[in-house]
């Protein structure tokens, strides 16, 4: 009796199929391709620092 061997370019090819659709939602999940910020940008987020507004404030007296 015989045995036969699995085609392994099908297995092949269904793995990169898996691979590739998976890598692809993946993508598109995470949307367009991200750009750095330019420098007039990095420049207002650098300037602003850390401010302690009314919001902060109320979640901070409520942890305690």
């Amino acid at each position: 009796m015989t045995q036969s061997k699995p085609d392994l370019s099908r297995r092949s090819l269904l793995k990169a199929l898996t691979v590739g659709s998976a890598a692809g939602a993946a993508v598109m999940a995470t949307g367009a391709i991200a750009s750095e910020p330019k420098s007039e940008e990095k420049q207002s987020v650098k300037a602003s620092g850390y401010r302690e507004t009314e919001h902060i404030r109320h979640y901070y007296n409520s942890l305690r």
